[in-house]
């Protein structure tokens, strides 16, 4: 067991830990030894849109973090290799411990009205499945990666962009370490719910806590590290939070010229809620 599983335990399944479980996690703090393996690749969804924007692939190890997108192949029902999806960049898209790959879709063919998607078209089809393959690729340590794959079928563009008066906010009991939850209508990019959402008291203080994705990262829980309190509290919103096809709160990927909400790039909203 890796030590940074812990990390992600709400305060009230510390509670539940028993004293076997201490011990491994004393073992775990030593050299992982497990074999390295890709976790999971987002979106977990096995329907995904055609104007997909991008994928997120999770190792349990850090990676070597270059040269690796000649072994990452989108193959067809024929399991035939589908040319121009994956975007080269000079620099690959690794975290800052190298263990998960951003892979973004060529934005030039999800875009419509570009040379190149007038010339190839969007690269996913409608109706059609397809499979994600990963292999061929090394740890830091040059220990090897099984090879895996993600299957998915693909439906029509998502053209509508996320917006807050769509989400279901279901409030936790004051005096309880019971998780705060959104849930949403449609997929959401993961990174945003990592990353574009906080709550705060009415201090204006930034809670502490645990976040936790739902099933197709339609839901998103946090947990405090402290009980809930009677009074005030507000989330906040990065205007950038977006769908897995980039459409985010300040409109559409494959936006119009000045169709966008917001004049400035990260506008913060907020959603007010009382306990």
């Amino acid at each position: 067991m890796k030590l940074q599983f812990f990390q992600y335990l709400s305060p009230m399944l510390w509670s539940r830990v028993f004293h076997g479980f201490l011990l491994a996690f004393v073992l775990s703090c030593g050299p992982d030894k497990s074999a390295p393996k890709g976790i999971v690749i987002y979106p977990t969804s096995d329907t995904l849109p055609e104007n997909l924007l991008r994928f997120y692939v999770r190792f349990s190890h850090p990676m070597k973090a270059i040269n690796n997108l000649k072994n990452i192949r989108l193959m067809d029902k024929n399991n035939q290799v589908v040319e121009g999806v994956i975007f080269n960049n000079v620099h690959e898209l690794w975290d800052d411990q190298q263990k998960q790959l951003t892979l973004i879709m060529d934005p030039a063919r999800v875009k419509t009205g570009l040379s190149t998607h007038n010339r190839l078209g969007r690269a996913l089809v409608p109706g059609h499945s397809y499979h994600l393959v990963i292999e061929k690729m090394e740890t830091v340590e040059q220990d090897k990666v099984k090879p895996f794959k993600k299957k998915f079928m693909v439906v029509s563009a998502d053209t509508i962009a996320p917006s807050i008066n769509l989400w279901d906010i279901r409030r936790p009991q004051v005096g309880s370490l019971d998780p705060l939850q959104i849930v949403f209508p449609e997929s959401v990019d993961v990174m945003s719910l990592f990353h574009r959402l906080t709550i705060s008291n009415d201090n204006g203080d930034k809670l502490e806590g645990t976040v936790e994705i739902g099933s197709n990262e339609k839901q998103w829980m946090f947990t405090p590290l402290e009980y809930w309190g009677e009074g005030k509290y507000t989330i906040y919103i990065n205007a950038r939070f977006a769908d897995p096809s980039g459409n985010n709160l300040n409109g559409l990927f494959d936006h119009r010229t000045g169709s966008l909400k917001y004049e400035k790039e990260g506008e913060t909203l907020k959603i007010p809620f009382s306990l």
